[in-house]
């Protein structure tokens, strides 16, 4: 693609991502634009938003290739399942530690499920198709173990527990959401540095081996930093669906599937598309509010489809 016509890309998702700032800033639940209330409240949740979109973003275009199936997504790994699980059992049971904004039990889930799927990727002859098929049976582990414990502890203790699963940003606040926003910045820099391997494994394990790239070494590498993305995001705003799945569908049909430019044009879209879904939570039903991942899902689940069957018509 063209350097002018992909400034123009960059510039334009940039500014619509400025937008989207001024206006979560200016609208929400209360009417009056009182500055404290904009420091305290909106403003943390604009960085926070901007993050957690980054990192979804990001980590779903990373999947998305390291497995060359376009349905993957940031919670197809169970790692997601594991932090709601932390997230469900650290709630109910009043031993949730809020380290920097993150919840600890969240992030010590997350991590505790990455360790497994990371053990299983050193096992030798291991594929992409059997570390995807033990993500996905981690992941309904962890989704029954949510559902078993749910069912069986104290129902007052598992309110804040239900309203994590659906995605929330409620609880930023300005010194844990800017240390989100540059853990995550530096995180997806990492995962661009590997836009080559990422461009290799797109042509599958064979072909990648072909060019030179350590399939295996490289792979496990990404998933480790996948991991720790995904456990930031859901440690820091819940479980928050559709933002990995479709935006690297939308970037690639705007400007191709080089990483080198697909990568950083996904984390603006992201971070552009869950500040808006965040707004729109706030102010939708004032005065109270949605759960953002609602919101992701009503839009995500229509809008995925339609580009689905207009990439068939196109066909």
């Amino acid at each position: 693609m063209a350097r002018t016509s992909l400034f123009r890309h960059y510039l334009f998702a940039l500014s619509l991502w400025v937008f989207a700032c001024i206006t979560a800033l200016k609208f929400g639940v209360a009417t009056q634009l009182d500055p404290e209330l904009v420091m305290q409240l909106r403003l943390p949740r604009v960085i926070l938003a901007t993050a957690v979109g980054m990192g979804l973003a990001v980590a779903g275009t990373t999947l998305q290739a390291l497995f060359t199936n376009p349905l993957c997504e940031p919670y197809t790994l169970g790692i997601s399942t594991g932090s709601a699980l932390g997230s469900v059992l650290g709630i109910s049971l009043g031993l949730q530690v809020n380290f920097a904004g993150l919840a600890g039990s969240s992030f010590f889930g997350a991590l505790f499920f990455t360790g497994l799927l990371y053990l299983i990727s050193l096992r030798p002859g291991t594929n992409n198709l059997t570390l995807l098929l033990a993500g996905v049976m981690l992941g309904f582990l962890g989704s029954s173990l949510v559902a078993l414990w749910m069912a069986v502890t104290d129902a007052n203790g598992i309110q804040g527990a239900i309203l994590w699963l659906m995605g929330d940003l409620s609880r930023a606040r300005i010194y844990g959401a800017t240390f989100t926003l540059t853990v995550m910045l530096f995180l997806a820099y990492v995962v661009w540095t590997h836009s080559r391997e990422l461009d290799a494994l797109l042509m599958g394990e064979e072909g990648a081996l072909v060019l030179g790239i350590p399939v295996a070494q490289t792979r496990r590498r990404l998933i480790l930093m996948t991991s720790i993305i995904i456990g930031l995001c859901v440690s820091g705003g819940g479980m928050i669906g559709f933002v990995g799945l479709i935006i690297p569908h939308f970037v690639r049909r705007l400007i191709g599937s080089l990483h080198i430019n697909t990568l950083p044009l996904c984390a603006i879209w992201g971070s552009t598309s869950l500040v808006l879904a965040d707004t729109a939570a706030r102010t939708l039903v004032r005065p109270y509010e949605l759960p953002v991942g609602v919101v992701t899902a009503l839009v995500g689940a229509p809008l995925f489809l339609w580009m689905m069957l207009k990439r068939q018509g196109d066909a």
